[in-house]
């Protein structure tokens, strides 16, 4: 009892040694570690430790949240204050990493901007944001949290903040850079700690493979002087048959040549394709001369059906069509070498509600289950991957800032595990736990993407010798 009321007592030191601003600050550091509801309510420094408490983030026995922030804040001569003796005995506690760098890294470059600055952050956002949270009095921590409700910053897309950056303080730009590169160190280390043989990869047909066999199974090839070709058909441009425009798809489109290329492949985009068109150009593919390469790889962002995908005159190419292009008869020359389709369209209209625990017991079925897959997805021949989405009958989610949640996904999880020799279906189930965490804004939609193969080995892409590009 007596330490927990030392406790309470160090905890009222330091609200009375916290300006209001500080106060603010520490409500926008702690934006991860509690709801935005509970944190819009906090007016003083005494209200944000009592809900730290609450949650048993903060407490006598582990103050090391307590430190961290005032470490952040640099509050030094306070920090050591506290720990000196009799008063918050650190008992061996280091300063923890409860704040995220993404957050941290926001704060920081909100102490390096100045009144003017702000200013002209707020004119760049005024056909962005809403006006009124464009106020005067308004600060930049606020900005960044509207932002994030925008989906215009997220903690892995820094895009449109690094642009207004770049325009308003140049040299605070390398900061930006510097985390971006940070980052991806610090996700090599997770990957390193990830245990990738347990568990079981779900495949097609509701069959697994249990991981921890994949040393035993073959691979395939990748020796050539080239990875192969990698096809995007890039379809933005509907108005023609009355579809909506599919706008975002080029940020897809962008990511998708620079991990490819990163990996190896030499990629051909093709932009707003017709079905004929699209056909041709897979039959111009089928017609090269295939023997030096390793694989293929096709990637179409498109609209779509059940069937197939949609060309920009509104016509349908299913995907026996789509894939049978590359078939043994139609190019030897991939004869026994994986041909990979990545397909980012809607395969129907409905939206995949959430599911949750509460509502579906173990013994119920989830309504999503009962979606069949079409028995002409794909033909019978070896060596393919069809890689979807979304499963049968539902919409798949494109953001018009930060493009697709499947293809950034994808691109993400490449750039992230391929370097560590992880095998495609790996990476693809990874792809699947990521985008299933996925909602809108209102929580109540999801999207699972649906991998369906004929391939007999591995395809484990040969770690490039650079280092991954920057998201």
């Amino acid at each position: 009892m007596q330490t927990v009321l030392e406790f309470q007592r160090v905890l009222l030191k330091v609200q009375a040694s916290l300006t209001v601003e500080e106060v603010q600050d520490l409500v926008f550091l702690c934006s991860d570690l509690l709801s935005l509801k509970d944190l819009s309510t906090v007016t003083s420094a005494g209200q944000l430790f009592s809900l730290l408490e609450n949650r048993d983030l903060l407490s006598w026995e582990d103050p090391s949240l307590l430190l961290e922030l005032l470490r952040i804040l640099k509050r030094n001569s306070l920090i050591r204050s506290l720990t000196s003796e009799d008063v918050m005995p650190t008992n061996g506690t280091t300063y923890s990493q409860q704040i995220s760098p993404y957050r941290q890294l926001l704060y920081e470059l909100s102490e390096s901007i100045c009144e003017q600055d702000l200013k002209n952050i707020k004119f760049l956002l005024l056909k962005t944001l809403p006006r009124k949270k464009l106020e005067k009095d308004t600060t930049l921590l606020q900005l960044f949290l509207e932002m994030e409700k925008e989906d215009l910053l997220v903690e892995n897309n820094l895009d449109v903040l690094q642009k207004i950056i770049a325009d308003i303080n140049p040299s605070l730009e390398k900061r930006i850079i510097q985390y971006k590169t940070e980052s991806f160190d610090i996700m090599e280390e997770q990957v390193d700690r990830l245990s990738l043989t347990e568990g079981a990869a779900a495949v097609s047909g509701g069959t697994s493979v249990n991981l921890q066999y994949n040393i035993m199974l073959d691979q395939y090839e990748m020796k050539g002087d080239k990875r192969g070709v990698c096809l995007i058909i890039n379809n933005c441009d509907f108005k023609d048959c009355g579809l909506r425009n599919r706008d975002g798809t080029d940020i897809d489109k962008k990511s998708l040549e620079v991990v490819f290329q990163w990996l190896g492949f030499e990629v051909l985009t093709k932009q707003n394709c017709d079905r004929h068109q699209i056909l041709q150009v897979l039959r111009d593919l089928a017609d090269r001369d295939h023997t030096s390469t390793d694989c293929v790889v096709c990637c179409v962002l498109s609209h779509g059906q059940i069937k197939g995908i949609v060309g920009v005159d509104g016509q349908i190419v299913t995907y026996r069509e789509l894939i049978e292009t590359l078939s043994p008869s139609q190019c030897p020359s991939l004869f026994k070498k994986p041909k990979l389709f990545f397909i980012q369209a809607c395969r129907g209209t409905d939206d995949q509600p959430a599911a949750f625990p509460q509502i579906f017991p173990d013994d119920e079925v989830m309504p999503v289950s009962d979606a069949a897959v079409p028995r002409d997805s794909i033909p019978e021949m070896a060596d393919y991957l069809l890689a979807m989405s979304t499963v049968p009958h539902y919409v798949s989610y494109r953001e018009k800032d930060n493009g697709t949640w499947f293809i950034q996904s994808l691109c993400h999880n490449l750039k992230l595990l391929v370097p560590r020799g992880v095998d495609l279906l790996s990476i693809l189930t990874k792809v699947n736990s990521d985008v299933s965490k996925k909602t809108d804004k209102s929580g109540l939609k999801k999207q699972m993407p649906q991998p369906e193969f004929t391939l007999t080995k591995r395809v484990v892409f040969p770690p490039p010798k650079t280092r991954p590009p920057l998201p």
